[in-house]
């Protein structure tokens, strides 16, 4: 039963670790996502 525990743990905590990744790459810093709300904003404004 410790077996299994340790398992979970360690899958649940690679899966942390991947979320967490996947969010910081996408942080409001990042290049990509200013140039996405500047686009966004241009288009509103065309309408």
């Amino acid at each position: 039963m410790r077996l299994f525990y340790a398992l979970m743990d360690w899958i649940l905590g690679r899966r942390r670790q991947r979320v967490d990744q996947e969010t910081i790459q996408y942080s409001a810093d990042d290049p990509w996502v200013v140039q996405q709300i500047e686009e966004f904003e241009r288009e509103l404004k065309k309408k």
